[in-house]
């Protein structure tokens, strides 16, 4: 199909052309919850804040140390995002015993998302797989999913990128 062709039908459609994206709309942020059973009664949490998605904003961020630095103080508070743990996991090789802890994401000065914890009043960043995807999301969504290769996996995708951080058995 040309084109051509293709805008006409998208016009007669009422779809947007493909590099098109509706903006986010931020009074649309809500807190979001999700979980996952480790074990009969023992349950992983997360709650955090469905932040809306700026392709502008982070392309800022990635050029501008300033601005990148304005931003991961922000995104500590605007997350609002605490893990509860109920038995002990170890997160790169760190031992985080049952508790509840805020997370976060930073963005670091080659502009990929690492994954941060508050320990001991200190914040600790943690490396992320990050990934490209194909579909987009306007918003932050945040997943706990069984995992092959250890206890659980935190997977995240906002705009087009993916991460994700493995939690291994204690």
């Amino acid at each position: 199909m040309t084109v051509l062709r293709w805008l006409a039908a998208a016009a007669l459609l009422g779809a947007a052309a493909p590099q098109e994206r509706a903006q986010a709309d931020v009074s649309r942020e809500a807190m979001a919850s999700t979980a996952l059973e480790l074990a009969p009664g023992r349950e992983i949490t997360l709650k955090y804040r469905s932040t809306s998605w700026s392709a502008e904003a982070a392309r800022r961020m990635r050029q501008d140390p300033q601005i990148r630095e304005q931003m991961n103080q922000r995104f500590q508070l605007a997350l609002q995002t605490q893990l509860t743990i109920p038995v002990a996991l170890s997160l790169s090789g760190r031992k985080l015993e049952p508790d509840t802890y805020r997370v976060g994401l930073f963005m670091d000065e080659g502009g990929a998302f690492e994954f941060t914890v508050l320990l001991d009043q200190e914040t600790v960043r943690f490396p992320v797989d990050l990934a490209e995807s194909r579909h987009w999301f306007p918003y932050l969504a945040m997943s706990l999913l069984p995992a092959e290769e250890g206890a659980c996996a935190l997977v995240f995708q906002w705009g087009s990128e993916y991460g994700r951080v493995l939690f291994a058995r204690g």
